[in-house]
């Protein structure tokens, strides 16, 4: 996925924070922080006491940050280091006393009660600010002496931040008046910011993992390509034991050997006598046709890992780190610890009161259709190629229940269109492989186009 600014000056402008001072005054003071959540080295979540529903974002990209509350809620590891040790240090358990927004600045004042180590309460400062290129975060004690920066800047510079010097606000500049943004837009840029700055966290922790994926993907295709060269190389060989037999059953006819021999281009090892040729025909036959029985078997395993492979890439937009890393343990088990990890686990979808469940990988494939789903449940997967299996927990589901977890199926398999199977469970048995189902008996659900609002909604399935 390609990470796309979208946001407009406005969403980062002193009349946007206006808007959001607004929000934070009425909703966040005098909550305490119950966790921190950091997603990368400038963006992390707090979880707040007492607005379950949403958690506060804070971006210090410098190209555009920002704050906003959202409606989240997964709950993705945070990442470890020096902002996370020092987030946690000062600000988990806080309890939030104000929020203002400096006069004429982009620039939002917490006001901070905390309980140290010694059960003295202290107050702490933090000053977030959302300044374009400058973008920094700030933790003072009470008598504003800095004690924590996202940032540092030496004593040589215009405004210096050392811990124990006291904390300056930054040259004033003038600011243009804007038209103040609506919350909703604010929130709507701020959400699909959040979506990306996931995805970027996720492919950066698992680079490792995608690159296999990837490179593995690639070194399958040449595979291919070189087995079905093997193959062309092989059929020009499947008249050999027509050869043979001629040659043997005209070893005594000179001038209908002769005409034979060359109506066919064929011609014979001195070396050897008539019957040797012919020998050598047969064994070139039977080489050939070994070749095709395994190149064609060998191109067959490697389509079906090449498209397992691509499945597992398209579908990890829908896994969480502790999925990605047991994907990491399926098919790079030397490259991560000898810890025991759990198995990938299902998605859940709902929708019109059911629950669509899918799988994530072949364990969880394996998992979700042979334990979880009942006899009397659904089942759905993509036609002729590697996929999530889909079940519907309903034993009389309606049809938009049916086309959802079709177009889901698509979804996963990294497709827009295509044909799906779906089947009562009981006409559902196990494979041989792991995560492999036979369908005994089935429909076919065919789709032209799949919709954005599936693709919402699988955006939000847990």
């Amino acid at each position: 996925m390609l990470f796309v600014t979208i946001m407009t000056m406005n969403y980062y402008s002193y009349s946007a924070f206006k808007v959001i001072e607004k929000e934070l005054k009425e909703k966040i003071v005098g909550c305490r922080i119950n966790n921190i959540t950091v997603i990368n080295s400038h963006d992390f979540l707090c979880s707040l006491s007492m607005v379950k529903e949403e958690k506060l974002l804070v971006s210090l990209n410098h190209q555009h940050p920002f704050i906003c509350l959202l409606d989240i809620t997964s709950s993705d590891p945070t990442i470890t280091g020096n902002l996370n040790e020092n987030l946690r240090k000062y600000l988990r358990e806080a309890f939030i006393l104000s929020v203002d927004l400096i006069p004429n600045e982009r620039i939002l004042h917490f006001v901070l009660q905390k309980t140290n180590d010694y059960y003295d309460i202290e107050k702490r400062h933090l000053y977030l600010e959302f300044i374009s290129q400058r973008a920094n975060l700030v933790i003072t004690d009470d008598q504003l002496k800095i004690i924590f920066a996202l940032h540092y800047s030496p004593l040589t510079s215009a405004r210096a931040i050392l811990n124990n010097l006291l904390y300056s606000l930054p040259e004033a500049i003038n600011l243009t008046p804007e038209e103040a943004p609506t919350l909703a837009s604010l929130k709507i840029n701020a959400q699909q910011y959040y979506k990306s700055a996931i995805e970027k966290h996720k492919k950066e922790k698992f680079l490792p993992l995608f690159r296999f994926i990837k490179s593995r993907i690639k070194a399958l295709k040449r595979k291919i390509d070189i087995l079905n060269r093997e193959i062309d190389h092989a059929k020009l060989h499947l008249n050999d034991v027509d050869h043979g037999n001629m040659i043997l059953a005209l070893q005594n006819d000179y001038e209908n050997m002769s005409a034979y021999l060359k109506n066919n281009n064929i011609v014979l090892d001195e070396n050897l006598s008539l019957v040797g040729n012919a020998n050598a025909f047969f064994k070139k036959y039977k080489k050939s046709k070994k070749t095709l029985e395994v190149a064609n078997r060998e191109i067959e395993k490697a389509n079906q890992e090449s498209n397992y492979l691509s499945y597992l890439l398209s579908s990890s937009n829908y896994m969480d780190d502790e999925d990605l890393l047991a994907i990491t343990q399926e098919l790079m088990p030397k490259k991560i610890s000898k810890k025991k990890i759990s198995s990938v686990k299902y998605g859940v979808v709902s929708f019109h009161n059911t629950k669509i469940l899918f799988g994530k990988n072949a364990a969880s494939n394996n998992e979700l259709t042979f334990k979880v789903a009942s006899r009397n449940d659904y089942f759905l997967h993509i036609k002729d190629y590697q996929g999530a299996h889909v079940i519907i927990k309903n034993a009389n589901p309606d049809e938009e229940s049916k086309l959802v977890a079709a177009e889901i199926c698509l979804i996963l398999s990294n497709k827009t269109a295509g044909e799906v199977m779906i089947a009562p469970m009981s006409n559902v048995k196990k494979g041989h492989a792991l995560g492999e189902a036979n369908l005994l008996n089935y429909q076919l659900i065919v789709l032209k186009q799949v919709r954005t609002s599936t693709i919402a909604l699988l955006n939000k399935s847990r």
